[in-house]
């Protein structure tokens, strides 16, 4: 076994976050967040080790084994998963690591970093064992905090990004800490995970026209930030309040895809940005480079609804670009207006989704039940909504405030017992969910909703299964039914 100075992990909580779901049913995303940061310390001469813990396999115990035994002088943990607003889901089992940690060995420094910790600082501080939080996107935070517990230049209470605990009181640069020029974000820092960690899959709705190939998984990044204020969204406490868009050159967001496809021969690709076509021309052209590659790829994005037109959606099929995921949440404009989202209405909704399946892109359809002010009869009009959208996916949420968002803030404010009492209450598919109520629904009426909604969607709907079939095949189609035959347990549905 070798030493290394610092090292990085992304724990395993899999098994809390996903009860009850069926054994290979649930991706691995690529950890993005952990490459990346690896990648930037090895470039500043960093004798950097990067281990994914949820990738491997490895009980908490068994991670902490592997850490004593490389003798790091620096340990950080992340909560940042392929969606920065559910950075929350992390929390148990990153929890369960740093004890893990300091049981093994109480003196190594441990910082904590993620999304969820830049949102709660203070009280992540005071009920984990941990000795540091980092704030932001903070690549030059974990580089000047490694350097002051190296040799303790910079002071740590001048470290932008970096809080502690001293004395029982807070201290240290409360600010976000964010990445000035992303195209300063290495590619390469994928290399530094373990190729027995390498254990990578797809989402099994956006790998339906080639199951067999759900492991050829990789994952890029080509911004940073979004425009919208989204009321359940957490993002600011990660790239800070501004709106800012942040964008790689074309050239540098290509060279990610060409490290994939060179690298670890993927066929599916996630562009992780939290809206690709937030830019139209930034959009167009990373597109028109992509095809002209070549490549024989099958992306998918997240997009909106209001920002796609028939040109956009034509070039970016043309590229590989095969699914985008839309942001409905709701069918209500009512509904959406609460939630910061009423830029469009059921027509626009519809004419897009009609769209999209024109230009030949496949849709993961997103709702949310239980957004503030929703009724049953607003979400039983959602669920019949995309039924009559013939979304080729449905991904139905329940509404949640999480920690860093202004819904959250909200809550805290007038309703604080309305949040769920443990980290893992905020997993949409944990046994101890437990999504946020409104002024007409308890938590269990929605979850109960949500789970049946889930099942009402493809109950009775030929029309749907043979769209798949003359999509993708019989072999979809029987992955789907093979879903709908797990039943996740649920803790306040008395299961």
């Amino acid at each position: 076994m070798f030493n290394a100075d610092l090292i990085l992990i992304r724990p395993n909580g899999k098994h809390i976050v996903y009860t009850g779901v069926k054994q290979g049913a649930t991706a691995v995303d690529p950890p993005y967040w952990l490459a990346a940061m690896g990648g930037f310390l090895r470039d500043k001469n960093v004798n950097v080790s990067l281990i994914d813990a949820e990738a491997a396999g490895y009980t908490p115990e068994e991670t902490a084994e592997v850490i004593d035994n490389m003798n790091p002088k620096l340990v950080g943990v992340f909560t940042l998963g392929s969606n920065l607003t559910a950075s929350t889901w992390a929390m148990p089992g990153a929890s369960n690591l740093c004890s893990a940690i300091k049981t093994k060995n109480p003196e190594i420094p441990l910082f904590l970093w993620g999304n969820h910790v830049s949102a709660l600082p203070e009280r992540t501080l005071r009920e984990e064992a941990v000795d540091y939080v980092v704030i932001g996107e903070g690549f030059d935070a974990v580089y000047s905090l490694f350097q002051f517990v190296v040799d303790g230049s910079p002071q740590r209470d001048s470290i932008q990004g970096v809080q502690y605990l001293e004395n029982n009181k807070l201290l240290g640069d409360g600010h976000v800490s964010t990445i000035k020029d992303i195209n300063t974000i290495p590619v390469d820092g994928w290399d530094l995970i373990p190729e027995t960690q390498r254990n990578y899959r797809n989402h099994m709705h956006f790998a339906f026209e080639d199951l067999s190939k759900r492991d050829f998984y990789g994952a890029i990044l080509t911004s940073l930030g979004c425009p919208y204020g989204c009321s359940y969204c957490a993002i600011r406490t990660f790239s800070g309040n501004t709106r800012k868009m942040r964008y790689k050159t074309i050239d540098n967001a290509i060279k990610e895809v060409d490290w994939w496809v060179n690298n670890r021969n993927v066929y599916y690709l996630r562009i992780l940005d939290e809206c690709f076509t937030a830019d139209r021309k930034f959009a167009i052209d990373f597109s028109n480079a992509l095809k002209a590659r070549n490549y024989n790829l099958s992306l998918w994005i997240n997009a909106r609804i209001d920002l796609v037109d028939e040109e956009l959606l034509t070039i970016m099929r043309s590229a590989g670009i095969k699914w985008v995921g839309y942001g409905i949440e709701s069918g209500s404009t009512r509904i959406r207006k609460i939630a910061h989202k009423q830029q469009y209405d059921y027509t626009k909704i519809k004419e897009v989704v009609d769209l999209t399946h024109k230009c030949g892109l496949h849709i993961c359809g997103n709702l949310m039940f239980g957004l503030p002010g929703e009724n049953k009869d607003d979400m039983l009009a959602d669920i019949e909504m995309l039924r009559e959208l013939r979304v080729d996916y449905p991904n139905l949420y329940c509404t949640m405030a999480y920690p860093g968002s202004p819904l959250y803030d909200d809550i805290l404010s007038k309703n604080p017992d309305w949040l769920p009492k443990e980290w893992a209450g905020y997993a949409q598919l944990s046994y101890e969910t437990t999504p946020l109520p409104t002024e007409y629904l308890t938590s269990g009426e929605i979850l109960d909703f949500r789970d049946r909604a889930f099942n009402m969607y493809f109950t009775d709907n030929k029309p749907y299964f043979d769209m798949i079939n003359n999509k993708f095949g019989q072999l979809a189609v029987d992955a789907i039914n093979n879903m709908l035959n797990a039943k996740i347990k649920r803790k306040i549905l008395g299961d």
